[in-house]
């Protein structure tokens, strides 16, 4: 659990740096919040997907053979979540797409750089 608490403080730090400079240009192209959102979304999908990884290396731990199945999960419950939560910025918070998709994005690197940073 410390590898995926490692790599969610990665998402974050790079999630706050990408909102704080759209903060700072103070554009209209760049909404803050959307960012903020669009990065929780992200960050809330790897905290699923490190719950479910957990559940599998339980299970493989027992010895049982169906902790593959928890990571199919995992991937299925991360889509549909942000599939979710993309809607509900949208529909229900008013927030612009472009802002969304670059707090995912950010997250995303985030996530990369620190799944990255654990192999060294």
């Amino acid at each position: 659990m410390k590898a995926q608490l490692k790599i969610v403080t990665y998402q974050l730090a790079l999630i706050i740096i990408i909102a704080s400079t759209a903060y700072g240009l103070n554009s209209a192209l760049f909404g803050f919040k959307g960012i903020l959102y669009g990065g929780a979304v992200s960050v809330i999908a790897s905290i699923v997907m490190a719950c479910r990884i957990n559940q599998a290396a339980g299970k493989v731990i027992q010895g049982k053979e169906s902790g593959h199945s928890y990571i199919y999960l995992a991937a299925i419950e991360r889509l549909l979540l942000v599939i979710v939560l993309f809607g509900l910025g949208f529909m229900w918070l008013k927030l612009h797409p472009l802002p969304l998709v670059i707090g995912l994005i950010a997250g995303q690197v985030g996530f990369i750089l620190g799944g990255y940073k654990m192999k060294e």
